[in-house]
């Protein structure tokens, strides 16, 4: 029961909207027990002291826009699109994204726990109870089919086992991205000196029903968003084709992670032919001997065949070779991948990928189109937080995200 005045407190509760900046009003109420009754949070969602209550459409807003543009553009894009003179400024712009975009990774780490948990598999993902492995079967393509498209190139030599079947398999495309790191601190000397980078992982799945982007701050954290994304949409006993671009980085998280799957690593044609090509610049004589030795290895790697690129590599005339060092780096690359070398030939002919372009191209959705322009650097949290939020947009996740806290995690379908 109340018995005075001065028992009952009159507090604004302001709402950042669609609509614009509001403002209504709450009560705060002491009964006679000392009891007290608060309609700011009986009624609406509490807030911090001078916080607004932010609106899921301008919550949506907000995020959208953060994934192009810059903090000061995307704020005057919001405050204009609610005609607000004065409205949200940048820096408390960039503070609300870089939270949400943890609350969403923190979310899809939740996730992938318990993921992993439940189907006996370890807390780092390299480990798994082998009873609770429900294997599919591996199909291919139909050997007749292979053998016919072989015999159309003139590929004498293949197996049909290596060609896997569109509908069953599952594409990975991985890659790393950095973007430059702000300095928390001004170094005194040489030795303190932070690094200049900030590191991103990127990682798209894609099948014939759809895709979805997983990030991280290092390729172990997303290739385990990976198994728990595979083993919660029923694809981790399928076959998995890993496309990337060489980086020890990437094939060493992916074999030390993934031992207990059934996966391949397919190199990427592009990145293969542009460390070629870079490597016999550096270390031949003139672009004429270059583009004719370079031509004969890619025809070589082309169909597959890393021995006969090694032997045109072997027998350059002295003469022409200006730092035998790069031949000879270039030589243990090649030995290196040779086991992730297919027959890119025979690929293209059965319509399979050759390319990790499609990891790039979500690295460039999410990451480097907001986030690699001149006069940018960023935070470690920062840089990750951002990604989160893009990548939550590219997967057609906010609306759930914002109006129920959850995540999907299942592929989003190619028509979406």
């Amino acid at each position: 029961m109340i018995h005075r005045d001065d028992d009952i407190k009159v507090v604004a509760y302001r709402i950042s909207s669609e609509l614009g900046e509001l403002e209504t009003k709450t009560y705060r109420v002491k009964s006679s027990e000392g009891e007290i009754w608060d309609s700011g949070r009986t009624f609406y969602e509490g807030t911090k002291p001078l916080e607004r209550f932010k609106s899921n459409r301008y919550m949506e807003l907000a995020l959208e826009c953060s994934v192009e543009s810059s903090c000061r553009r995307s704020a005057a894009r919001l405050n204009r699109v609610r005609n607000e003179k004065e409205g949200v400024g940048a820096t408390t712009y960039r503070n609300t994204i870089e939270r949400e975009g943890q609350k969403i990774q923190a979310k899809i780490e939740e996730k992938v726990d318990k993921i992993l948990s439940e189907n006996g598999i370890s807390e780092d993902g390299k480990d798994i109870d082998c009873s609770k492995i429900k294997r599919e079967e591996i199909k291919h393509i139909e050997e007749n089919i292979v053998e016919e498209a072989a015999k159309e190139i003139k590929i004498s030599e293949y197996k049909a086992s290596d060609y896997e079947s569109k509908e069953t398999s599952v594409n990975i495309s991985i890659d790393e991205v950095v973007v430059n790191r702000q300095s928390e601190t001004r170094p005194t000397n040489e030795k303190s000196k932070q690094k200049k980078r900030v590191d991103n992982a990127v990682i798209q799945v894609q099948n014939e029903n759809g895709r979805y982007i997983l990030n991280s701050m290092s390729v172990t954290g997303a290739i385990k968003q990976l198994i728990g994304f595979l083993v919660s949409n029923g694809l981790m006993w399928r076959e998995i084709v890993i496309f990337a671009d060489g980086a020890r980085s990437i094939n060493s998280a992916v074999k030390e992670t993934l031992g207990y799957a059934r996966y391949k690593i397919i190199m990427d044609w592009y990145h293969l032919g542009k460390k070629c090509r870079g490597e016999l610049s550096m270390g031949l004589r003139g672009r004429e001997v270059r583009n004719e030795i370079a031509g004969e290895m890619m025809g070589k790697l082309w169909r597959g065949d890393v021995e006969g690129a090694l032997l045109v590599l072997g027998s350059i005339e002295a003469g022409k070779i200006k730092d035998g060092t790069k031949i000879t780096d270039l030589r243990e690359y090649l030995g290196r991948i040779r086991e992730h070398v297919p027959c890119y030939a025979l690929r293209k002919k059965l319509g399979l990928r050759n390319s990790s372009n499609q990891g790039e191209k979500a690295n460039d959705l999410i990451v480097s189109k907001r986030q690699k322009r001149n006069g940018m650097s960023w935070s470690d949290d920062g840089s990750f937080a951002f990604a989160s939020v893009a990548a939550a947009s590219f997967n057609g996740e906010l609306q759930n995200w914002l109006c129920n806290r959850d995540l999907s995690f299942t592929l989003l379908p190619f028509s979406a």
